[in-house]
């Protein structure tokens, strides 16, 4: 890909560095604490239904290792964050004029970790790998995210996605997985495919109705038209969670309304977080099945 130079350089690294700035305060999907609580809530899930098949299940010891891993990346320092690229996009495009500027990106940097967990000559590096790898699976159930839609707009002074500081759900979360085993009966080779199958997933709950109203989550968040470009943000705007209205059904008359809180707000993202869950499980099992380790019989992977 063809780099800036000359005057044009500098203009385009101040740019990145403006655009990065922003987009360090919303540079993961959820917040530090959120992405720690979804892995203890995995990994609770997976050992109650290891416990129940006679399997291995993952020690506190290593389930705490995944979640310090995990958050120590969604919570990294300045710099770090500052050059991190949080978009997934399968096709892996560098047609951005700022891309070299930024780390390895998303899928490539995913694919790395992926050889980490192989190549790991401990269990504890394996474990710091898998970490990593959970939190990128975490990240991809947010929409804008896993469109993907770039979140800073900093001509608005806003640098973060509304529906990546909701609430989590702890309580409902717990209800909604109950007994249920059914995400973990067959898992892919490769953590790559849960990747992509948990972004996926994202893609179709974005275009899924919004509770009754004749409107699909797009008001919110617009997928690229062409493979291998951005989102936008639809007709809600950057609002979720929060009071908004907007145009919906087959002419601009009718409108659609959205409380604070509304519930369909709260039904979405505990899809959504529920998703992130499963998809730590699924992940945690797969590292699981292929590496081992020394779990213990009867935790449950609360720290």
């Amino acid at each position: 890909m063809p780099r800036a130079s000359g005057p044009w350089r500098g203009i385009v690294v101040l740019l990145a560095v403006v655009l990065a700035l922003g987009g360090t305060v919303g540079a993961s999907a959820y917040e530090a604490r959120a992405h720690q609580q979804l892995t203890f809530l995995a990994a609770k899930q997976l050992n109650r239904c290891l416990g129940d098949n006679g399997e291995q299940q993952l020690s506190p010891l290593q389930v705490r290792a995944i979640a310090n891993s995990n958050v120590g990346l969604a919570d990294s320092g300045f710099f770090a964050r500052l050059f991190r690229w949080s978009y997934y996009d399968p096709l892996e495009r560098e047609d951005n004029t700022v891309a070299w500027l930024f780390d390895t990106r998303f899928t490539d940097h995913f694919r790395e970790l992926e050889g980490d967990v192989e190549a790991a000559s401990s269990e504890a590096e394996a474990l710091e790998a898998l970490g990593r790898i959970v939190s990128y699976l975490q990240v991809v159930t947010s929409p804008a995210r896993a469109l993907p839609v770039y979140v800073p707009r900093f001509w608005r002074w806003n640098f973060s996605d509304r529906f990546d500081t909701y609430p989590l759900l702890e309580a409902e979360l717990e209800a909604r997985l109950g007994d249920d085993c059914s995400h973990l009966e067959q898992i892919p080779d490769d953590y790559l495919t849960i990747l992509a199958e948990a972004a996926g997933d994202t893609r179709r709950a974005v275009l899924g109705p919004i509770g009754r109203l004749p409107a699909s989550w797009e008001a919110f968040w617009t997928l690229p038209e062409e493979p291998g470009a951005f989102g936008g943000y639809g007709p809600a705007g950057n609002n979720f969670g929060r009071y908004t209205d907007f145009p919906c059904g087959t002419t601009d008359i009718h409108r659609c309304v959205l409380i604070t809180d509304d519930p369909a707000y709260m039904a979405f993202a505990l899809d959504r977080q529920l998703a992130a869950v499963r998809a730590t499980a699924r992940a945690m099992l797969l590292f699981r099945r292929a590496v081992g380790g020394t779990g213990a019989h009867g935790a449950d992977g609360a720290p």
